[in-house]
């Protein structure tokens, strides 16, 4: 299945995709200036959201707490995590179809019901709830009542209308950057307005940003890195369940091209590569599987001349596919030529060769990273 997805990738760019190509779905009533476009469409790539049968989102509907645990616990990709000890609500009963995503959510203290026993599953969840869920899902400091109204105090004019059950997780929230301000709300909190769709997609993505950082202790028992086999990047950098490969770092990368040559190549053409095998840090955590595919295009194309100088073809990637069908940033440059290595050989190049480029499928360049990739090793989502 993976080979025919690969295949399937490179005979689409290769017939004319010249922009980045997305796995992810366009909703019919989503504009690319949605001011929550990329959230979404990041959570559809990974079937955390979806949209309805009708072909849309509906950015600004509400959202059942039923709904919302079963994008939280796919949002951490917990759906198949054991129910060791469920909980018991009033209204909650097993052949719900939302019975296990509740259950997980409170068992990974993301949600909580009610003190008199009750969940409210087809009730609305407000944006204090969302609020307090994403803080519930990690690790933090602690900070005192009066420090979070402080906080709190001086971010909002409504801050007085938080209740008090939320105003320390507010705060931390705050601290955190992690509320979400819709456009032209960027000074109320408005705690108990219920959620749309659109914020919750900007609520998740924040907090799977810091819960990979910090994760609260049973999420933190339940996630582990993916590990494999591979080519070791030695230039990776840690944090938490994140992992940074920094600008300047060369990794291989296969051509898939037919033919790159300095005479019949152009600036502007394709370049369609892919990774010869999977990517991992010193410490065997998956960075990028093998088979990604990468595009992007010829920048610049010297032809060889005697006595003058050696053929030279620069290529540089803008985009990669990874195996969780997610498309990101991914700019690199690679040279594709002989590079000097001397003062007689170069003379020999330019003055009995004047040596032509002829790049063929399969063969390897190395790739120069001009921007860092951020990773999430869990699950192999790129974080931009």
């Amino acid at each position: 299945m993976k080979k025919l997805l690969t295949k399937a990738l490179m005979l689409a760019m290769v017939f004319g995709f010249t922009s980045a190509i997305s796995f992810a779905k366009d909703y019919a009533d989503l504009p690319k200036d949605h001011w929550a476009y990329k959230q979404i469409q990041i959570l559809t790539d990974f079937n955390v959201v979806v949209g309805y049968p009708d072909g849309n989102y509906r950015p600004d509907q509400n959202v059942t707490r039923a709904e919302f645990a079963t994008m939280v616990v796919k949002a951490f990709d917990q759906q198949k995590a054991e129910i060791k000890q469920p909980a018991k609500f009033t209204d909650v009963s097993e052949k719900d179809w939302f019975y296990g995503m509740v259950q997980r959510a409170v068992m990974f203290d993301l949600l909580k019901g009610y003190p008199d026993g009750h969940f409210d599953p087809y009730g609305t969840v407000s944006r204090g709830h969302v609020i307090s869920t994403t803080v519930n899902a990690l690790t933090t400091e602690t900070i005192s009542n009066q420090k979070a109204l402080e906080i709190l105090e001086n971010s909002y004019t409504d801050y007085q209308q938080i209740p008090d059950w939320l105003i320390i997780a507010a705060g931390k929230a705050e601290i955190l950057g992690m509320v979400v301000k819709e456009p032209g709300e960027e000074n109320v909190i408005n705690a108990e307005r219920p959620a749309t769709r659109a914020e919750l997609a900007a609520f998740l993505v924040k907090m799977l940003e810091q819960a990979k950082l910090n994760p609260n202790e049973k999420l933190k028992e339940a996630m582990s890195p993916r590990t494999a086999e591979g080519i070791i990047i030695p230039t990776t950098t840690l944090e938490g369940y994140i992992a940074t490969i920094p600008a300047g770092t060369v990794i291989p990368i296969m051509v898939v091209n037919k033919e790159i040559t300095c005479k019949k190549s152009k600036a502007g053409d394709q370049f369609l590569s892919k990774l010869p095998k999977n990517l991992v840090t010193p410490e065997k955590y998956l960075l990028l599987v093998e088979n990604d595919a990468l595009s992007g295009k010829i920048s610049n194309v010297k032809i060889g001349r005697l006595f003058v100088r050696n053929g030279e073809v620069t290529m540089e990637t803008h985009t990669i596919t990874t195996d969780r069908n997610q498309t990101a940033a991914f700019c690199g440059e690679a040279l594709g030529g002989y590079r000097p290595e001397g003062f007689w050989k170069t003379l020999y190049l330019k003055i009995i060769k004047g040596h032509k480029i002829q790049i063929k499928e399969g063969d390897i360049l190395n790739l120069k990273l001009t921007k860092p990739v951020r990773i999430d090793l869990t699950n192999g989502m790129i974080l931009e």
